[in-house]
């Protein structure tokens, strides 16, 4: 038996119980915290996402009619309308292509729930340190 501050002993397997609540609370506030935090990072993708798409739709109709102007303009400095819209929209092309490569490296490079991860190096550092 183990007596403590209060003059009242407390049982071995009462400590364990009471270890094991705590482990369970504290495993249980982790999980709330990842799924909390998991929500924000899915809630921030999906407005970015949006924002995305609809400044996308906008700037495509105003792209549309600026790039067939300038194929046209292209097509009677060369002296071929078809020509002047094939090098305008090789060019455009070229330059989405790089755009969805820089796109598609960014989202990459995202981590998610990176508050979540670090509690838990914080967390398991402490262990370490105090066993």
């Amino acid at each position: 038996m183990v007596v403590t501050g209060t003059g009242r002993s407390t049982g071995l397997l009462d400590l364990a119980a009471r270890l094991v609540g705590e482990v369970g609370r504290f495993v249980d506030q982790r999980l709330e915290l990842f799924k909390a935090e998991l929500k924000q990072e899915a809630t921030d993708v999906a407005k970015s996402l949006g924002r995305l798409a609809a400044g996308a739709l906008g700037a495509s109709a105003g792209a549309v009619l600026l790039l067939l102007a300038l194929g046209l303009w292209v097509g009677d400095l060369v002296g071929s309308r078809p020509g002047g819209l094939a090098i305008v929209g090789g060019g455009l092309a070229l330059g989405g292509g790089v755009l969805v490569l820089l796109a598609a490296r960014s989202l990459g490079q995202r981590r998610l729930v990176p508050g979540t991860f670090g509690e838990l190096r914080k967390d398991a550092e402490w262990i370490r340190h105090e066993v």
